[in-house]
C-alpha cells in the first residue's frame, strides 16, 4: 500500500500542473488585451497647447508633411485628432517630408 505522503504529493503535483496549464492558456489573451499602440522611446503624448497647434499652417509647415503625421488625422505625439492642413510651432522635428 502506498503511503499517504506520496498521494498528497501526487495531488499537489496535479493541482500545480492544472494551474500552470490554465495560466499558459490565459496569459496570451491577457497580453493581447493589454497591448496598446507602441510608443517610441523618448516620445510622450502631448496636448495641442504644448506643441503650439494651429488650425492653419505654421511657416509653411503642415501636419500632413510632418514625419509624425500618421494619416487619417492622427499624430504620433498628440492625443487629439489633427487637421492635415494645420501646423504646430514646437514639438515636431525639423525633417519635413517634401511634397
Amino acid at each position: 500500500m502506498k503511503s499517504r505522503q506520496s498521494l498528497m504529493s501526487r495531488r499537489a503535483l496535479l493541482k500545480g500542473a492544472a494551474v500552470l496549464a490554465a495560466t499558459a492558456a490565459v496569459a496570451p489573451v491577457a497580453a493581447q488585451q493589454n497591448r496598446k499602440k507602441p510608443q517610441q522611446p523618448g516620445m510622450r503624448i502631448r496636448t495641442r497647447e504644448e506643441v503650439g497647434y494651429r488650425d492653419e499652417p505654421y511657416l509653411g509647415r503642415t501636419c500632413s508633411r510632418c514625419v509624425l503625421y500618421a494619416g487619417d488625422g492622427k499624430c504620433v505625439i498628440l492625443s487629439e485628432p489633427v487637421n492635415p492642413q494645420a501646423g504646430a510651432r514646437s514639438g515636431c522635428p525639423t525633417p519635413w517630408v517634401n511634397g
